[in-house]
């Protein structure tokens, strides 16, 4: 195996988190609330946008559609605005051109915000302000295209206001938490070999909790429950907290969370704060930790909970590099228990202003050793420098799988070593390429109390140890599987090709034998088992009928008789 040496970075990439800030639609608006959405970072050296987590900097108007003299349905102010914006808070569409181009035209027209509509599914992205942002002064919003659509009647009626900063004083009587401020599981996907006892898995539990209200809160309490396949298996509340005076937090802390066994399945972690009077703000009043044990899945991002899939919220804005890693830190004491079959991620690519495809799109990836010593974060001597890769595939796109999640096995299975500190990583090419990641799983609290890295980032010729920040977890799983099964992986593999490919009936795989019994696995991309079948050899071919399966990209893997294997990728189309 090769042995590469690359230089790390312990600064974090930066990103935007709303924290306290909020994008709030005013009553009497039917879709009064809160709603999700990134805002331009004040710190970022291509804006010059306010703080806004200082409340002198925030706004509260009505929404007003710009035109600028283009599409008047999706205008994207790209061109100077026609109509006086004086005092609204204009809302634009992306695409296109920067980020900063678009603010910058609303407020040539006399905005005192601006809000972006996104033009692509997932969560808001973190914007740069492109070689106009330097001159922005007014806060410069996103939220999703699911949002936009939702608020649009209200906007082109120009009479729904918008409030627009941080919450802090904005109402009497406000509590709450943000999913940084909680302590969680330490990985999202667990594994069951590595978890049989409390000894070898537990969870503190504990939260921040902050009076954002102008008044001081009593007898502030907080409740968490665990529960399991419909079953409570955990729950406590703390004692209540005299007072938090306003504008200051507390931390409150319950009893670990531990259990002598546990049972696979998702664990739903739920988080709830009161306090003596009503709550005037009460979204943030609640949180989830949730986590999944399993024996065959690692993950940071949060999993689906029917399919076990890492939930993409968001195709992670690149632009920047044409050699990007991204990463999960892997290191138990009992790895050993276990080895990694593949890796399922997703990705996307830039839509603007020209959609870019997927479609013969080259990535790799990789298990590194990680083999510099260090004991956390926090170690004078921490390094991310010096790799050796252990395992690698590669995987071509053979259909623009937009945000969809795809499964790579490596060449071999590998086992784990106890206590070797790994890297589970992606690599993809170009600044159109963009991974998929999480953007609702936050181990800020973690981080400050563990001070151990999760997610590392490769990015313009450095690495970051955090990536980009905690509450961007990238859309990664890692394919586990029992080392006692090893003899059921670890064998030699037999080199196949298939006829038509691609095919919409019948696939054809040529063989060496004549005759002989095959155990036949078919899966799809997400690794998910389609079809299995015990066939029995008469020629020297395979035939598979794949008339009833969907169109996607599947493996055909099979066990011969005398111990060796083989696998082949077949697209199916419709």
């Amino acid at each position: 195996m090769k042995k590469i040496v690359l230089f790390m970075s312990l600064c974090l990439l930066a990103t935007v988190g709303s924290a306290q800030v909020i994008f709030y639609v005013q009553a009497p608006s039917p879709n009064e609330g809160n709603y999700d959405f990134s805002f331009a970072d004040y710190l970022a050296a291509d804006w010059s946008v306010p703080d806004m987590n200082d409340p002198i900097n925030s706004v509260l108007s009505e929404m007003v559609l710009i035109d600028d003299g283009t599409d008047l349905d999706n205008p994207t102010a790209c061109a100077p605005a026609i109509n006086d914006l004086t005092g609204k808070i204009a809302v634009v569409y992306r695409g296109s051109c920067e980020f900063g181009s678009k603010a910058l035209a609303c407020q040539n027209a006399g905005a005192i915000g601006c809000i972006i509509i996104n033009n692509l599914g997932g969560s808001p992205v973190a914007m740069g302000g492109g070689a106009d942002g330097a001159t922005v002064t007014i806060p410069v919003v996103m939220i999703t295209n699911i949002d936009g659509a939702l608020l649009r009647d209200e906007i082109d009626g120009g009479a729904t206001e918008v409030f627009i900063g941080s919450k802090n004083g904005l109402y009497a009587n406000d509590i709450g938490f943000t999913a940084a401020d909680h302590f969680r599981a330490q990985s999202f996907g667990n594994l069951s070999q590595l978890s049989q006892d409390a000894s070898e898995f537990e969870m503190e539990v504990g939260t921040w909790i902050r009076n954002y209200g102008s008044n001081d809160q009593t007898n502030v309490t907080l409740n968490v429950t665990v529960g399991v396949e419909g079953s409570e298996i955990y729950n406590e509340t703390s004692d209540p907290v005299g007072i938090i005076p306003s504008g200051d937090s507390v931390f409150v802390s319950l009893p670990l969370f531990s259990q002598a066994s546990y049972a696979d399945g998702y664990y739903h972690v739920d988080y709830e704060v009161e306090a003596d009077a009503t709550d005037e703000s009460d979204y943030d009043n609640t949180g989830t930790a949730d986590f999944v044990m399993g024996d065959d899945v690692f993950s940071m991002s949060a999993l689906d909970e029917a399919t076990s899939i890492p939930v993409n919220n968001t195709n992670q804005f690149n632009g920047t590099t044409d050699n990007l890693y991204s990463c999960l830190f892997f290191q138990d004491p009992n790895a050993s228990r276990v080895g990694v079959q593949g890796m399922n991620f997703s990705a996307g690519t830039s839509q603007n202003p020209d959609p870019t495809s997927l479609d013969g799109q080259l990535f790799e990836i990789y298990i590194y050793e990680w083999m510099d010593e260090w004991v956390d974060l926090n170690d004078p001597g921490f390094a991310l420098a010096t790799l050796n890769d252990v395992a690698d595939a590669e995987y071509i796109y053979t259909d623009n799988l937009q945000s969809e999640n795809v499964y790579v096995p490596f060449e071999e299975p590998m086992l784990l070593e106890d206590d070797q500190k790994y890297l589970f990583c992606v690599q993809m090419y170009g600044t159109d390429i963009y991974p998929g990641y999480d953007t609702k799983t936050d181990y800020n609290w973690n981080l400050e109390t563990y001070a151990m890295p999760t997610s590392p980032v490769y990015v313009s010729g450095s690495w970051f140890a955090i990536g980009y920040g905690t509450d961007r977890n990238p859309s990664l799983s890692i394919k586990m599987f029992d080392a006692s099964e090893v003899s059921l992986v670890e064998l030699t593999n037999t080199d196949l090709i298939a006829f038509p490919n691609p095919a919409n009936s019948i696939v054809h795989v040529p063989m060496n034998i004549v005759d002989g019994n095959i155990a036949m696995t078919i899966v799809d991309v997400t690794g998910k088992v389609i079809d299995t079948q015990n066939v029995t050899m008469t020629n020297n071919r395979l035939d598979v009928d794949v008339t009833a399966f969907a169109a996607g990209m599947y493996v055909i893997n099979l066990a011969f008789a005398d111990g060796t294997t083989g696998s082949v990728n077949v697209m199916v189309t419709k």
